[in-house]
This record gives C-alpha cells, sequence and structure tokens, in this order.
C-alpha cells in the first residue's frame, strides 16, 4: 500500500494540508529528483509543496539515511587526518578546510547518528555538502565557508514547527 502524504493542496498554502495516498509517480519523481528535492528542502521550502518533496523529506528522516550519512561525515574526517591511510577520494578533500572545521564535522555526526527528531532542511543541507563537488568540503574557492555550511546544518537539524 502507498504510503500517506501531507501535502498543501493549493500552492502556496502551507498552513492548509491534506493528507492523500502517494501514487507510483509520487515515489518516482522522489528517487529519481532526490538532489533537487534535497535543493528545495535546504532552501526552505516545505515539504507539503508536493507529494515527492513530502516522501524525500520522510526518507531524509530515517534512522538509516541519517546513520549512513553521519558515518560518511566521520569517514570525511578520517580521511582529512590520515590521508595516506584511507583510499583515495574520486573528490579530492579541501584538507586544510576540513581539518579546520573538524570539532563542528564531529558535532554533525554526533547528532545524525543520534536518536530522536532532526529536520528534514538540516538533513538535506547535510547531505548536499557530501555529494556536491562545488561545496565547501571539497572546493577551495566555493561561496561559503566550510565552517559556516556546518554551523548551519546544525542549527537546521533542529526540528521546529515552522518550515
Amino acid at each position: 500500500m502507498a504510503p500517506l502524504v501531507l501535502i498543501s493542496p493549493v500552492a502556496g498554502t502551507a498552513d492548509v494540508v491534506v493528507a492523500r495516498r502517494a501514487s507510483w509517480r509520487d515515489r518516482l519523481m522522489a528517487r529519481l529528483r532526490s538532489t533537487r528535492l534535497d535543493d528545495q528542502l535546504a532552501r526552505g521550502v516545505a515539504p507539503t509543496a508536493s507529494a515527492p518533496l513530502a516522501l524525500r523529506a520522510e526518507a531524509l528522516g530515517r534512522s538509516r539515511f541519517r546513520t549512513m550519512l553521519g558515518e560518511r561525515i566521520r569517514h570525511v574526517l578520517y580521511e582529512a587526518r590520515e590521508p595516506r591511510r584511507s583510499r583515495r577520494a574520486r573528490v579530492p578533500l579541501h584538507r586544510n578546510a576540513v581539518l579546520a572545521a573538524a570539532q563542528e564535522l564531529d558535532e554533525l555526526a554526533r547528532q545524525l547518528l543520534s536518536p530522536g527528531p532532526l529536520a528534514a532542511r538540516g538533513v538535506a543541507r547535510v547531505r548536499l555538502l557530501l555529494v556536491d563537488g562545488s561545496s565547501p568540503l571539497y572546493f577551495s574557492r566555493a561561496e561559503v565557508d566550510l565552517r559556516a555550511a556546518v554551523a548551519e546544518a546544525l542549527e537546521d537539524l533542529n526540528p521546529s514547527f515552522g518550515w
């Protein structure tokens, strides 16, 4: 049976939501457009804006997904601290930035690996930080400093009643 999703029946009305069954098309779009949906969630678009967005937000909150992100952050820290022992990364890390933000990255991993609810916006920010080759994790001339990006992600992990 298809999962229930909460969506706004009229675009731009986040204060009114209805429950409906997610269609196969909604589930397919949530998988195929995961990065685009993560970008929308990271920018603050309400998960109720569309069924695929609601499904993606639900997927980001799963314990298994959060654990995978937390372990990846810990692996990034290991690679930065022990570059000779780790396997070569596909996209090289901006090692100096990672080492400078090590304490913040460790806190981010700890938050992701801890039980309890986390906001989809923050989890989406973390995922984009890890998968985007132009993020400050990898790119030395990124628009945002790594410490600032991690601080924003940490702040956005805190669940709130507003989107």
